[in-house]
């Protein structure tokens, strides 16, 4: 099966231009030969290395430590270098999407261009020039060991005789999934209950506001006050000797159990 029309197409839908995107099929197809599950070394005619290598990173056999670090060129663009390789895991366990997708490769191919080759993405969206695509994609984001650029260019040549260049216009390319952003946790706020012991030296303590507000409620004072002052005193005072307790103006845990209480005493 070839995947050339599938790649090109995707890659049009990215934007790049016929040269950008031939470009970079000529550079698939001598890394794999434009095939999404290809597994470096394995030259067998079914490619059934390959097919076992995607069979067991799905079935988790393999996990993403160990395909970020076996050293095996995977997939379209060969796919070696830990860091592109657990990004490529992980963009595609995020996506839902077979391991050996074509099109899943194409946009991770986009989506790393940027941080892996700064400034390419841009010249392949806009340049015509078919050669000089292949030559930068090749030097730039393939890096392979021989810069076989001259071969990369006659395969580029040779599928754009195979494929439609100018397809029918299909749905764009979904946006990769960024990571969920965690929640912002709340901001901590200072409370204490029950409320600590208060009297005087805590005037702007926020049990105090607690406090100004149940003596209003009950009728001690004439308005709910948010800091102490010596109307509260007073109205401590006078809210003590009406429930039997020590008229001492401090509000310890006997005081706030009476005005805590229901009905007035």
């Amino acid at each position: 099966m070839s995947y050339y029309q599938t790649i090109y197409n995707r890659l049009r839908k990215h934007g790049l231009t016929q040269a950008g995107a031939l470009g970079m099929l000529g550079n698939f197809d001598c890394e794999s030969n434009c095939e999404p599950n290809r597994l470096q070394g394995d030259f067998s005619p079914y490619r059934s290395a390959s097919k076992q290598y995607v069979y067991d990173v799905t079935s988790g056999r393999i996990d993403r430590d160990r395909f970020s670090n076996d050293q095996k060129g995977f997939g379209l663009y060969q796919l070696t270098f830990p860091t592109r390789k657990r990004g490529y895991y992980d963009f595609w366990k995020a996506s839902g999407k077979a391991l050996d997708d074509a099109e899943l490769q194409c946009d991770y191919a986009i989506k790393e261009m940027p941080s892996e080759s700064p400034g390419l993405l841009d010249e392949l969206k806009t340049s015509n020039d078919l050669y000089q695509c292949v030559r930068d994609i090749c030097i730039r984001f393939e890096r392979p060991a021989v810069n076989n650029i001259d071969a990369r260019f006659q395969a580029a040549n040779r599928i754009k005789s195979q494929i439609d260049l100018n397809p029918e216009p299909g749905p764009d390319p979904p946006v990769p999934p960024e990571p969920p952003t965690p929640p912002t946790p709340p901001t901590p706020t200072e409370t204490f209950w029950p409320p600590r012991t208060i009297d005087f030296h805590c005037a702007d303590w926020p049990e105090v506001t607690v406090l100004g507000a149940i003596l209003y409620c009950r009728g001690y004072l004439n308005y709910a006050a948010g800091a102490w002052n010596d109307e509260v005193t007073d109205a401590v005072k006078e809210f003590q000797r009406d429930s039997n307790l020590a008229s001492d103006g401090c509000v310890g845990p006997a005081t706030w159990s009476k005005l805590l209480s229901m009905g007035k005493e």
